[in-house]
């Protein structure tokens, strides 16, 4: 070896792992300066370029697989060039043209087979993607982007089993690598959930199967009645019936009587939508016995239902609306089929609710009821007035008026949706539902800056649930675009 060159010599997995070859011709004069410089490929190249230039055939004699290695390291450099430009351009086709050049020019470059299989899996390819990824593993073992990349593969082939074994590997090399905890979510194996719902940065993941042990060892402090509620929400709309259920049993245990319907109803509810209708009958029966409510008798019709009983459960609807001719989740189960598309039957139905409304003149949930048939079979303008009267006799109930002011955006009526918006003096302390409808409002009618602004507002209220916050925000960045969410 000439005096003025050394050669450095790598661990055969670091070099493949960076497409290099296991030893690198390095001038002497310049070993100092590369623990300030680094070494970038185009250095590699010209030191390598330089040294087989003087020396090539004295090294192609003593040692032909390091001559290989080098001399594919220089011949492969424009194919990488044009595959580096290629997928910073997203052009799937020809970056995996120019890898695929690479990788014949030079086998060992394993960096350049990852990045070949992660683009072939990219456009369909499954199967020669994995071989790639397979012939590399002893390389890239233990490292999480790898697995998780594997992981992607096997789940495209419908090997689910072998897709959560390469995400449990990805985990034990990084616990909190992001990517494949979302991918074991996908799959129903963690559960992403914040333990504060308000708090996004209460986020974790846990194993599904386990869930309820965990939050059982998560819940043993007290917690208000609103904390509780707030719980029950958050998990109900993530479809989590045994969290519903087991946060309403910790909050039965410490309200007041006049809080005790609203957990009992959700306790109801869980246990029914979690497939035990049994015992939901059960308990509905219990707590009527005490104290009979509306909700009470239609969870308990649902629960008659899906035991098949349905002359029980007629009895049970006619009761809850005896209690309250305006409760909606009865009228829904007494007038509307269960079929929205079945325009026949919306049809048939409408004059038994119509009398039902007429029979409850200041019932705003009859109203709200007929109105909503009415958009079923078409009569917008019919349900807009219907509507009209239903907020007119629960001016109070949010709910109800963000659910007008929803279908006069619908009927390009925007603009009296601003307005009603306008005569609410306290309307940043009303619903977030409300707020929201009046930035959308604004936003079709070209008012961008002013929907920007109301939706910022939403994102930034610490009040709501995370990932209300976070929808708000998506919107807020759509409206500043000129989009409509």
């Amino acid at each position: 070896m000439a005096d003025e060159w050394t050669l450095m010599v790598l661990d055969e997995k670091i070099a493949r792992r960076n497409g290099v070859p296991p030893k690198i011709p390095v001038p002497k004069d310049e070993m100092a300066g590369m623990a300030d410089d680094g070494m970038s490929a185009s250095k590699v190249r010209d030191w390598i370029t330089r040294f087989m230039t003087h020396y090539g055939d004295g090294v192609r004699k003593s040692d032909q697989d390091l001559a290989k290695r080098l001399d594919a390291y220089v011949g492969k450099q424009d194919a990488w060039k044009k595959a580096q430009e290629a997928i910073a351009k997203h052009d799937l086709p020809k970056a995996i043209s120019s890898l695929k050049m690479v990788v014949a020019v030079d086998r060992d470059d394993h960096v350049a087979r990852l990045n070949l299989a992660s683009a072939l899996a990219a456009s369909g390819d499954a199967k020669t993607a994995a071989g790639h990824l397979d012939a590399i593993r002893v390389t890239f073992e233990g490292d999480p982007e790898y697995h998780v990349i594997v992981g992607q593969v096997r789940l495209s082939q419908q090997d689910r089993e072998g897709a959560i074994g390469e995400m449990v590997l990805a985990l034990e090399a990084q616990p909190d690598h992001q990517g494949a905890m979302d991918v074991l979510k996908q799959l129903g194996v963690l559960a992403a959930i914040y333990e504060d719902p308000l708090d996004a940065t209460s986020l974790t993941y846990v194993r599904t199967d386990s869930m309820l042990d965990w939050l059982k060892g998560l819940w043993v402090e007290k917690k208000t009645s609103a904390e509780w509620l707030r719980l029950i929400a958050y998990h109900a709309m993530e479809g989590r019936h045994g969290a519903v259920a087991l946060a309403a049993e910790r909050a039965l245990a410490t309200c007041t009587d006049d809080e005790r319907p609203n957990f009992v109803l959700a306790q109801l509810r869980a246990l029914r939508e979690g497939g035990n209708p049994t015992a939901a009958l059960a308990h509905a029966d219990e707590a009527i016995a005490a104290h009979p409510s509306p909700g009470l008798h239609v969870e308990r019709t649902r629960a008659l239902e899906a035991l098949g009983r349905n002359d029980e459960a007629r009895a049970a609807l006619d009761a809850a609306l005896a209690l309250d001719p305006g409760d909606l989740e009865a009228l829904d189960l007494a007038y509307l089929p269960r079929d929205r598309t079945d325009l026949a039957s919306i049809g048939k139905s409408l004059p038994a609710l119509q009398a039902h409304v007429e029979k409850h003149p200041t019932s705003a949930g009859a109203h709200r009821t007929l109105a909503r048939a009415q958009l079923l079979i078409g009569a917008a303008e019919d349900a807009l007035v219907t509507f009209a009267k239903a907020v007119e006799l629960a001016p109070d109930d949010d709910d109800l008026r963000s659910e007008q002011w929803t279908e006069l955006i619908r009927a390009q009526q925007a603009q009296l949706v601003v307005d009603a918006a306008a005569k609410i003096t306290d309307l940043g302390k009303r619903s977030w539902k409300l707020r929201w409808n009046e930035a959308e409002a604004m936003l079709v009618l070209g008012r961008g800056n002013e929907a920007y602004a109301a939706f910022a507002a939403i994102n930034a209220d610490e009040s709501l649930l995370v990932d209300v916050r976070r929808r708000a925000k998506r919107a807020a960045e759509a409206a500043r675009g000129g989009e409509k969410k």
